[in-house]
């Protein structure tokens, strides 16, 4: 292998390092600025660019749709972007992966009533996409309403971890809840109880609140009832929620629901970006002739 190839690699490697450890993609503010500059919310870019994305509106209610739609220029079908949404304090609240035509074009749909968009203001959709010229990246801005999620119904439990709450469906016989949180640190939700007879809670907790991985597959959660451990409990997984029953003795005053992640961590935007390197790799490759091992 040629000195400057093994230079290439390295470099490669390292930049898919550095950004694998960034909460958010290769886009820094000064990059927002000037992406913005190109492309205006809702109406999208009138220049022809190599990448661009667009809304249907400027502003939505919490119980929208947002549409996203875009394009990449000179792309092959079947290809991926890799879509980011960070609310107005840069905290990361949506990551997807969209699969583009055979005209380059993608589109996809956000639900601004997930429990992570809590936030007034104004948000950003970053997207990219690996092409043999490189990574090509770009941005839009749409707002929602101030004031944030400021209760549930009575039917929800509100949890809260620092200024953020979020709303879970729960129901609770033989006690009354009292309050809950959600504790980064053990990766835990608790909630607190007032037991007056033995009983059971069942709680329907988002898999973007709270969830228990191992690899790609769901583990077990750890549960405790005033800091006893318990094994005998029920669950039922599904796609977005895993509902959760809890048996409670009488005078039981507090239950603590251990995970892997919990808010505000976001587990698979390392998993996407260390894709986006990946496939810059082999792009860069292809296009240049760089190998992984040396030809004898």
């Amino acid at each position: 292998m040629s000195t400057h190839k093994e230079y290439a690699l390295i470099a490669i490697l390292a930049t898919a390092a550095v950004v694998g450890i960034m909460p958010a993609f290769a886009l820094s503010p000064a990059d927002t600025t000037m992406n913005s500059s190109q492309i205006s919310p809702s109406t999208g870019s009138q220049q022809i660019l190599p990448i661009a994305v667009s809304t249907d509106k400027s502003a939505y209610d919490r119980q929208s749709i947002v549409i996203v739609t875009g394009h990449v220029q000179n792309s092959i079908g079947g290809q991926a972007v890799t879509m980011k949404v960070s609310d107005p304090n840069g905290k990361v609240v949506e990551v997807d992966q969209i699969t583009l035509n055979s005209n380059g074009d993608f589109q996809d749909k956000i639900n601004t009533s997930s429990p992570l968009w809590t936030a007034g203001g104004t948000y950003t959709i970053y997207v990219q996409a690996g092409s043999q010229q490189g990574l090509l990246s770009t941005t839009t801005q749409f707002t929602l309403p101030g004031g944030g999620q400021s209760s549930c119904t009575p039917q929800q439990l509100a949890a809260t971890t620092g200024s953020e709450m979020y709303c879970i469906d729960y129901t609770i016989n033989g006690g009354t809840v009292s309050g809950a949180t959600l504790d980064t640190a053990s990766k835990a939700l608790v909630v607190n109880i007032q037991a007056t007879n033995d009983g059971q809670i069942t709680l329907n907790i988002p898999r973007s609140v709270l969830d228990a991985k191992s690899g790609t597959g769901d583990s077990v959660f750890a549960v405790l009832v005033d800091g006893e451990q318990i094994q005998q409990f029920t669950e039922t997984p599904s796609t977005d929620t895993r509902t959760i029953t809890i048996p409670f003795q009488m005078a039981s005053e507090k239950i603590e629901i251990i995970g892997t992640q919990i808010v505000p961590e976001f587990g698979p935007i390392a998993a996407l970006v260390l894709a986006i390197a990946i496939i810059s790799i082999i792009a860069v490759s292809a296009k240049t002739g760089l190998r992984f091992m040396p030809k004898y």
